[in-house]
């Protein structure tokens, strides 16, 4: 791999121990994926920072990596923790988690990571803010693929350690995502349904990540374009479900054809296809315990759509959790909003979500309008269905 002089000075410790340790992994990597080179980046978003996630381990490498001296150099945000920082109790946290969790925030705060715990850097105003065509590093399935699809930033699917050690140097490997040649679609599907919510985006998701397995990302030909709540929870269940780390979308992704480029490969997806896909793995319950909403996190406009609905039936039976940045959740409370949802029966929480916290799921009705949310949680053992946001109100209003 070709190194510039500053690359080369890093790895040499002119800039410290942890720099040239943080580095050293990102040449080893580019190295064995066979780039060439590396590239400065604009912004880092580190995953995989919930104790439940990482324990002991992770806070101890976090808390050497500080304790020798490593700075973000570029800035940098991070994904939810295990439980609400404002009310821990809430996720059934133990002390030891607790403890554990506190450890992490102290070591990336130390670091000066922008502490916004949040799925969803890409509503952030400052990562709006970045041109188009940058390069990151980021963690978080979801996020990558909104911003390589929505925002036209670049960047791989970086495990939660190498998005770190980017973040130190400001540097990843130029490889995959990051070249013009592989953000070309390799293949197209095209969706023919009439109904296109929340849950049946996620599901289409789904069916192209299990069947797509080529590095080059797939272009979704839709029949309107997307609202973004479908579209969150489409793209975040492509990063789910499978490998795939952006899609290419007409009137969506920056610079994308209207129809599919001669010659490439269209694969149909018709509505049947769809529905009973969505039948077999979400049939319903025969009650629900509790509901979960807020997989990738909510924003304050999702606040307020649930507050409405709520209101139109009457309040809820059922407990529902809304998990959501901590941005919204100081807003909400701002305008009232929090109180109001609280006084309709939702519980509003921010910093952490129900999939990395230890809330006890196992053995639980969880209704959730989130492909990913119910994708995970049915691996901790609940007994998750899926369906849009206006079902699952409607559940947890009939209790």
């Amino acid at each position: 791999m070709h190194l510039t002089r500053e690359e080369e000075a890093i790895l040499a410790g002119e800039r410290g121990e942890a720099a040239a340790r943080a580095l050293e992994v990102i040449v080893r990597v580019g190295d064995a994926l066979g780039a060439e080179r590396l590239v400065p980046i604009a912004h880092a978003h580190v995953s995989g920072v919930s104790y439940g996630n990482i324990g002991d381990p992770g806070a101890e490498l976090l808390e050497g990596l500080a304790g020798a001296g490593a700075r973000f150099s570029v800035p940098t945000t991070v994904n939810p923790i295990g439980y609400d920082a404002e009310e821990p109790g809430f996720f059934s946290a133990s002390r030891e988690f607790l403890e554990g969790q506190a450890r992490i925030l102290r070591a990336l705060r130390r670091m000066g990571a922008s502490l916004t715990l949040s799925c969803t850097p890409y509503y952030l105003p400052d990562v709006r803010g970045i041109p188009g065509g940058s390069h990151v590093a980021w963690g978080e399935s979801n996020a990558v693929v909104y911003a390589n699809s929505v925002l036209g930033l670049r960047t791989n699917r970086e495990g939660g350690p190498l998005a770190l050690m980017a973040a130190i140097v400001g540097r990843t490997y130029y490889y995959g995502l990051h070249l013009d040649e592989n953000r070309m679609p390799s293949r197209a599907y095209r969706l023919s349904a009439r109904r296109l919510d929340e849950a049946r985006a996620g599901v289409f998701g789904e069916i192209v990540a299990v069947g797509h397995v080529d590095e080059r990302p797939p272009m979704l030909l839709l029949p309107r374009r997307p609202g973004e709540l479908e579209l969150r929870e489409m793209l975040a269940a492509l990063g789910a479900a499978g490998s795939v780390g952006m899609a290419v979308i007409p009137g969506v992704t920056p610079g994308a054809p209207g129809e599919p480029p001669r010659g490439l490969e269209v694969v149909e997806v018709e509505e049947w296809d769809l529905e009973g896909r969505l039948a077999s793995i979400a049939p319903g319950p025969s009650g629900v315990d509790v509901a979960f909403l807020g997989c990738p996190h909510y924003g304050l406009g999702d606040l307020e759509r649930l507050a409405r609905a709520a209101e139109r039936l009457g309040g809820l039976r059922v407990p529902v959790v809304v998990s959501a940045s901590r941005r919204a959740v100081i807003e909400a409370a701002a305008r009232g909003l929090a109180a109001r949802l609280a006084r309709l029966g939702f519980r509003l929480s921010g910093d952490t979500c129900m999939v990395v916290s230890p809330y006890p799921v196992k053995g639980l009705r969880v209704a959730t309008n989130s492909y990913k949310a119910f994708f995970y949680l049915k691996r901790r053992g609940a007994r998750a269905y899926l369906a849009p946001e206006e079902e699952v109100l409607e559940a947890a209003a009939l209790g």
